[in-house]
């Protein structure tokens, strides 16, 4: 248990078994050291100077005889610590070097209406107030239920963030939403707008994330990350919802 432990902070096996044999024995020569921990006479000396060099053995002359101790067990919480600081060190002068106009992009594969409703709830959990939620529906999923019901609750939840939303659907889907949500009809002219364009459909923009949804028996979406891409798909939104209708 304690050799794995000392393995895992980067002790080779050696030094392990030989710290742990001065913890017991104290103040010691090499020949202890080297029966006890089964380390050979002639690495016993370059395992000793390793320890010593990491902090945590100590050695005193007694008349000609060199005797080794072990270093207090604390001792390793300084030298993580200083390691620690070294790494943090180091980390800042490598993000120095990092690319800066790097565009950093990342996507993953969403599967299953639980996981997507998760997903677009996450998505504005910490947003802040004027930020703007952009959205090419398709309109057609509004039919389902389940959908429904999901964003009823996504927009109270959007509406007490301080969103600003922009829902961009085609006209000939507009009847779907006065239909479904004829109870929020001067809510939904706040933040739809209707359009006789082919444009891309049932995506979602938020900061530089884009969800793209296939609302199907199975529904499915792919989620990028990519400030780049969503720049452009926000600039496609406005231009269109410029020459929306409400």
């Amino acid at each position: 248990m304690e050799i794995g432990g000392l393995l895992e902070i980067g002790l080779t096996e050696r030094e392990a078994r030989t710290y742990l044999v001065l913890l017991e024995l104290g103040l010691v020569t090499t020949g202890p050291i080297i029966k006890k921990a089964r380390i050979p006479s002639s690495k016993i000396y370059e395992v000793l100077g390793s320890l010593e060099n990491k902090g945590l053995v100590s050695w005193i002359i007694k008349g000609k005889t060199k005797y080794f101790q072990a270093s207090d067990p604390k001792k390793i919480l300084t030298i993580f610590k200083e390691k620690e600081k070294k790494i943090e060190g180091l980390v800042s002068i490598l993000k120095s070097k990092e690319n800066k106009s790097k565009e950093k992009t990342f996507a993953e594969f969403l599967e299953g209406s639980k996981a997507i409703f998760s997903f677009l709830n996450q998505l504005i959990e910490d947003s802040k107030r004027g930020e703007v939620y952009y959205a090419f529906s398709l309109g057609e999923e509004h039919k389902d239920k389940q959908i429904q019901t999901f964003y009823r609750r996504f927009g109270i939840k959007r509406e007490e963030k301080g969103l600003v939303v922009k829902i961009l659907a085609k006209k000939e889907v507009k009847k779907i939403y006065e239909d479904v949500y004829s109870d929020r009809e001067k809510f939904l002219k706040k933040i739809v707008r209707y359009i006789d364009f082919d444009f891309p459909q049932g995506i979602t923009i938020f900061r530089d994330n884009l969800l793209i949804v296939n609302w199907t028996q199975d529904p499915i979406a792919v989620h990028i990350q990519s400030e780049k891409i969503t720049r452009q798909y926000k600039q496609l939104f406005e231009t269109l919802w410029r020459q929306a209708e409400y």
